[in-house]
């Protein structure tokens, strides 16, 4: 292992912010936070403090991955804006990693079809089906935004839903859906460095002057 085998992660989507830093053997290091919209403001002193931490130099950095939303349009916009700075100055590889993806594997293995939550403002979701296969969650179709009165009204079981769901809609789903205890609805950028690791290691990355951030105009014009 050389010292450019370390991948920096970084997930602003929401109002809770995170950050990893993993080698190709383990994690190293992990930081996740309320940033209540002040990404652009910590983030990149957290990043710096936990290298530091790490006694990892910014030339040690390898790959920059980054969860690319949906979200918050200033979040999302946010941690891309960063990665992208980093991976253009350094030429470094750069991988975008959907932030329904980085919370959905961090569920243990379910019998039943689960839901991938995101905050994106104004009371509302946006919500990703998956279904296990091979052992992994998979997308088993395309995710849509609900309002928490309507998302409520439309569950049925079987489900397991896991994300951004606050305590509030926890109570009003009651007995409805099987919802993931608290630690496993926290979104972590370990989850994130985990997956693009995975990308990295067989060659498959993105172009970081095109990588573009998933947030359709209606969630542009909510945030």
């Amino acid at each position: 292992m050389t010292a450019s085998d370390i991948l920096l992660a970084l997930d602003t989507c929401t109002a809770r912010a995170s950050i990893a830093l993993r080698d190709r053997a383990v994690l190293r290091a992990e930081m996740t936070w309320e940033a209540q919209r002040h990404e652009m403001a910590t983030i990149a002193a957290r990043v710096r403090d936990l290298m530091r931490a790490c006694r990892i130099a910014p030339e040690d950095i390898g790959c920059v991955a980054v969860a690319i939303g949906p979200g918050s349009f200033t979040g999302v916009r946010c941690g891309l804006a960063i990665g992208k700075g980093m991976a253009v100055a350094r030429r470094l590889p750069m991988i975008g990693v959907s932030a329904f993806d980085v919370i959905a594997h961090a569920q243990p293995q379910q019998t039943m079809p689960m839901l991938a939550l995101l905050e994106v403002g104004r009371n509302r979701v946006a919500v990703c089906p998956y279904v296990w296969r091979a052992g992994a969650p998979t997308v088993a179709g395309e995710w849509r935004i609900h309002s928490w009165a309507e998302l409520v009204e439309r569950v049925a079981p079987p489900l397991y839903m896991c994300g951004d769901i606050a305590p509030a809609w926890i109570a009003a789903l009651g007995a409805k859906v099987t919802v993931a205890p608290a630690a496993l609805n926290l979104r972590r950028a370990g989850f994130l460095a985990e997956l693009a690791m995975a990308r990295w290691e067989h060659g498959d990355v993105d172009d970081a002057m095109t990588l573009t951030a998933i947030y359709p105009s209606e969630v542009d014009q909510a945030n």
